[in-house]
């Protein structure tokens, strides 16, 4: 393996902290009603996300949903829409094998729940199983295939495991669907920092 392949491996993994929540923290802006009524650093999936704890970054504090989501459990066990936020509430919190359970309690509910399969991709990816995340994420794109969201996160998957030319395909795609959209620039940037690579 040459230096040019190793510092690639090092770039991808360095991305994947911070793309990752990215990708996870547009959930919010589909319109989904937020639970958490504290703001926090990591404010919610909508907002501007504070980074994971990478190189010279302090990790902000979290406030502790513990109680809250104890309480939406309580009220709202069967709400497909709740057990969505609860799982996002884990994501945040990097508590990714919760998130996974409440994901896919939310999706067994309503199927259609795009974000769910996205962030339940996403989650497995961040405990080490892309492969299993890309099903969810596949499955996502079957149920939609012009989520433009969705499209950028099969792309930063694919990257991480090394799959740079099907990488760039799924990012051309969701650049395609909406370039002036915020994902559409994101997949732009991933596009001319892999410009050549994989070839």
């Amino acid at each position: 393996m040459g230096k040019k392949e190793i510092f690639l491996i090092i770039g991808l993994i360095v991305l994947s902290l911070g793309v990752g929540v990215f990708l996870g923290k547009m959930r919010n802006t589909s319109g989904k009603e937020d639970i958490s009524t504290q703001s926090t650093a990591s404010e919610g999936r909508g907002g501007e996300a504070a980074p994971y704890n990478t190189v010279n970054q302090p990790m902000m504090p979290q406030y502790d949903y513990t109680a809250q989501i104890q309480k939406v459990l309580r009220e709202r066990p069967n709400d497909a829409k709740a057990l969505a936020e609860v799982a996002d509430l884990y994501f945040d919190q990097h508590k990714f094998p919760d998130a996974i359970e409440y994901y896919k309690k939310a999706i067994a509910l309503d199927p259609q729940d795009i974000d769910s399969y996205n962030d339940l991709g996403l989650s497995y990816h961040y405990i080490g199983k892309p492969e299993e995340g890309l099903k969810y994420v596949d499955e996502a794109l079957r149920r939609n295939p012009v989520y433009q969201r969705v499209w950028l996160t099969k792309g930063f998957i694919l990257a991480i495991t090394g799959r740079i030319p099907e990488a760039r395909t799924a990012w051309e795609k969701a650049y395609s669907i909406d370039p002036n959209s915020d994902v559409g620039r994101s997949a732009a940037s991933f596009l001319a920092q892999h410009q050549g690579i994989g070839k």
